[in-house]
């Protein structure tokens, strides 16, 4: 994928709002375009972050698995937590946390998406005026995120 290419979908994405034209070109350096199919497992449960990713084409589902590996207990069934679509972003809480996967992120149906690396993404934050503005971002996204499941939690206790 062209360069120019990269830094005109960069621009879209709502993490990376708020930067220049030269800006977005130092990011495009670091991202690698990854192709998907249906089925296939983008991030598993417990492990090192892998990098930070944007969703470019295709569907994403965001699950807690039935069983943890290495663990003993399981849940009933695995747990959807949420949708990805065109433009969303993840693998940031570990990242962000430096800490080990705690979901899985699996294709439903095939696509793309860019990948920042995590030693990338590491390098791009070491960068003040840049980490600013993507921690920024992030953080507005996830505001967002956490109050769709509080809207969620909220009907099903209205309903029971």
């Amino acid at each position: 994928m062209f360069k120019s290419k990269i830094v005109e979908i960069l621009s879209k994405i709502k993490v990376f709002q708020g930067m220049t034209k030269e800006e977005l070109k130092t990011i495009s350096k670091h991202c690698k375009k990854i192709d998907f199919e249906r089925g296939d497992v983008l991030i598993g449960a417990d492990q090192n972050p892998p990098g930070f990713f944007i969703l470019i084409t295709g569907q994403l589902k965001v699950l807690l698995p039935q069983r943890m590996p290495g663990r003993k207990e399981q849940r009933a069934s695995a747990i959807n937590l949420n949708v990805l679509h065109p433009g969303d972003c993840f693998g940031e809480y570990s990242l962000i946390e430096k800490t080990r996967t705690t979901a899985s992120v699996v294709a439903e149906e095939p696509g793309e998406v860019l990948k920042i690396a995590a030693t990338d993404f590491e390098k791009i934050m070491a960068d003040d005026r840049l980490a600013k503005i993507v921690y920024h971002n992030i953080l507005h996204i996830l505001i967002k995120r956490l109050r769709k499941k509080e809207s969620e939690l909220d009907l099903v206790l209205l309903a029971s």
